[in-house]
């Protein structure tokens, strides 16, 4: 396929049109944590493996917390993209600030979902050089309850960029649910209930959480 060519045009659905807007949801992963991103020949992401006792951290908000904003940078070779997404934390405890300090000298991947749960909906941010957070005011004692409000992007250095926009993360809604779940770090199970058998294995088990 040539550089620069369009391979389809688009038609607009009155009865269809998507939903603007983002759900309150945010994942972040160390970026030094990915081991590899696995994605078919269209460029739908189908698996992020992480190496072994690392995972993703959820940042949970309200209504339109996380913001995500896409763009195309110009450079003198070719056209890149930039990758931009916006949130809000409410813990104002210590242990926030020390992750927040962490996070300001760091890398991340990020996947935000777009509104609609569709099979389009949930997106890949930073796959090529990783996210990081933009200098400036991020905490106004007399603003927005003087909660953080944290704003990630494309290097902005000049130098690295996205070579696509954010990538469609699996082939459904659900499948994607299903990936962004495994890498989130899961409860522990403490066996509750059972009794051994007389081939040595356990039965009549139940479990509940460690919560």
């Amino acid at each position: 396929m040539s550089c620069g060519r369009i391979t389809r045009g688009s038609d607009a659905e009155c009865d269809n049109l998507p939903e603007s807007g983002t759900r309150a949801r945010l994942i972040l992963i160390n970026y030094r944590d990915v081991e590899s991103i696995e994605e078919d020949e269209n460029g739908i992401i189908t698996a992020i493996n992480l190496i072994d006792g690392t995972f993703g951290y959820e940042f949970l908000g309200f209504r339109s917390d996380v913001q995500k904003i896409d763009g195309v940078v110009r450079t003198k070779k070719k056209n890149r993209f930039s990758h931009e997404v916006s949130f809000i934390v409410y813990e104002l405890d210590q242990l926030q600030k020390n992750n927040i300090q962490r996070m300001a000298r760091g890398r991340f991947l990020a996947i935000a979902e777009n509104r609609g749960q569709d099979e389009n909906s949930i997106e890949v941010l930073g796959k090529n050089v990783g996210m990081q957070l933009v200098g400036g005011v991020i905490r106004d004692a007399h603003e927005n309850g003087g909660l953080f409000t944290l704003q990630l992007s494309s290097p902005q250095n000049g130098i690295e960029f996205e070579t696509k926009l954010p990538q469609t993360l699996g082939y459904s809604y659900d499948e994607a649910l299903i990936i962004i779940d495994n890498l989130l770090m899961q409860p522990p199970w403490i066996l509750a209930e059972g009794d051994w058998n007389d081939s040595g294995s356990w039965f009549d088990t139940e479990y509940w959480i460690d919560g």
